[in-house]
């Protein structure tokens, strides 16, 4: 009589086995989510001061493809200074409508005008964290030249030029706001950069300019101008002026003070026309050296 084989049983528990660790690895692999990261952020305008909800701007974190992951209008700041709140969903892997941890994410203002600008991007860090950011944000307008020219400037812009329009339009024959793109007095600076400087763009003796520089060996170079409250300056640097390279060189208040991108001298508006001074690090080595004050 013949005898049946008997399977092996060690072998129907490893296939047990097989197929658990196989449904383990789809789990595994499977997108959840994982919580929320908090951007506490902090939105300035211009002039440093923090903007209070009348400003009327949504702060949006926006992946990569165009996705808004988060947004949030602008409130009352709190006590602390903050005056939006992002709240981020993570998932272990971003989707359409989450980020994962370690993501950069575009952050961009909106205003009700429907006017948008990009600012410095959000880093995504972990589920249930806290992150602090601060912003600068500019009102903006669009403006369009009478050659058909069209650029985003700044709503605060075309409020400054308003009286020196009315000032100066008989004389100069304009209407309406004036071009951004031109050189009413003929200084050789745009009317936008003379805005940005404090200047006035229909006088072509008030401009930006160095008035004395002096370098001695081993210690920051002294550049010393006039400037107008609440605007912000920085120095660029090229080593030829053959083909030049112009690079925004970081600059000191003081000769001991710590490098900065920039410098507001003073925030008072009414502060005009005083003399400051502020430090340069020469570039290491250059037997020459140019730069080029400049109003941000």
């Amino acid at each position: 009589m013949a005898t049946k084989k008997r399977g092996n049983p060690m072998k129907a528990v490893l296939a047990i086995a097989l197929a658990a660790m196989t449904a383990a690895s789809v789990a595994a692999a499977a997108n959840f989510p994982v919580g929320t990261h908090l951007v506490k952020g902090t939105l300035k305008d211009w002039q440093n001061k923090v903007l209070t909800s009348s400003a009327a701007v949504t702060v949006q974190a926006v992946s990569t493809n165009g996705n808004v992951i988060a947004s949030t209008k602008v409130a009352n700041p709190t006590a602390d200074g903050y005056n939006f709140l992002l709240q981020i969903p993570l998932s272990s892997k971003a989707t359409d409508s989450t980020a994962a941890v370690g993501d950069t994410l575009n952050c961009v203002l909106v205003q009700d005008s429907g006017l948008s600008l990009a600012v410095d991007p959000i880093k995504v860090g972990e589920a249930n964290a806290v992150s602090s950011v601060s912003l600068a944000y500019v009102d903006m307008k669009s403006y369009t030249s009478a050659d058909g020219a069209t650029a985003n400037v700044p709503a605060e812009y075309i409020d400054t030029i308003t009286p020196w329009m009315e000032a100066y339009a008989e004389e100069y024959g304009i209407e309406g706001d004036y071009d951004p793109f031109a050189d009413y007095d003929k200084d050789g600076v745009s009317n936008y950069d003379e805005y940005r400087a404090g200047t006035n763009p229909f006088i072509a003796s008030d401009k930006l300019a160095i008035i004395t520089y002096s370098a001695s060996q081993n210690a920051p170079h002294a550049i010393s101008f006039e400037y107008v409250g609440g605007h912000v300056y920085g120095v660029a640097t090229t080593l030829s002026l053959v083909n030049p390279q112009w690079a925004t060189q970081k600059v000191k208040k003081t000769e001991t003070d710590a490098e900065q991108e920039q410098v507001m001298p003073s925030a008072d508006e009414d502060d005009v026309g005083s003399v400051t001074t502020i430090y340069v690090v020469p570039a290491e080595g250059a037997k020459s050296q140019f730069f080029k004050l400049e109003a941000k």
